[in-house]
């Protein structure tokens, strides 16, 4: 009897033991890519992170489990709830970033930032690359670390990793933490990413356009 409680302890114990390795060598990995930023070449960058894409969607199956196996919080309607979360949340957050845009760089100056009509067709791009941003920090780092700690700390270490990945913006870091921490307490409630990912597109082309005052599309077409 003992001998199967402890094979079935070893067997409990092992999914905990390789997803600690896992995220070690992910946070090793991490560090070193955020050290070396400024003395690598641009194409070590898009190397490393196409690499980095194709080990993820190759765990797609592994993610999908660990999901599976943690219960969904209750009340019907996940994706509605989702949607309605995020849109609740991103409409706080665009008055944030307005009264900051309206701080920063005054009233003249966002209005002709407001006025660019490059924001409405960035939004679309930048859904992709949003999208892609939040299965790998929601469903796959965050599902990992639910097997190792309770979803409050869990969530909040995401939204840190989520925020590093921004160093040495330290403002945008400190949105990218707020913001983070919302769509992960989203995801872990409904398991919808594409009402995070419109959220993520559309509060990031404000930031870029109406804030820091770049031209997302422009800097993309040229």
């Amino acid at each position: 009897m003992r001998a199967a409680d402890a094979a079935l302890s070893s067997r409990v114990m092992n999914p905990r033991r390789s997803v600690a390795l896992e995220l070690l060598a992910i946070g090793a990995a991490a560090v070193i890519f955020v050290a070396t930023f400024r003395v690598r070449p641009a194409y070590v960058d898009f190397a490393l992170a196409g690499l980095a894409v194709l080990l993820i969607v190759a765990s797609a199956r592994r993610s999908r489990r660990f999901w599976d196996a943690a219960p969904l919080v209750p009340g019907g309607g996940a994706s509605r709830r989702a949607w309605i979360e995020s849109g609740m949340f991103t409409g706080v957050a665009l008055l944030v970033l307005v009264a900051i845009a309206a701080w920063s760089a005054g009233g003249s100056a966002l209005a002709a930032r407001a006025a660019n009509w490059h924001l409405a067709v960035a939004i679309p791009f930048y859904f992709a690359w949003a999208l892609l941003q939040q299965y790998i920090f929601q469903r796959f780092l965050l599902g990992r670390l639910l097997q190792l700690l309770p979803p409050a700390a869990a969530i909040a270490l995401t939204a840190i990793a989520f925020s590093s990945v921004h160093f040495p913006r330290w403002p945008v870091m400190a949105l990218v933490l707020i913001a983070c921490s919302a769509w992960s307490t989203i995801y872990y409630r409904t398991r919808a990413l594409l009402p995070l990912a419109a959220s993520h597109a559309l509060l990031g082309s404000v930031l870029h356009y109406w804030v820091f005052g770049n031209d997302l599309l422009q800097r993309w077409l040229v």
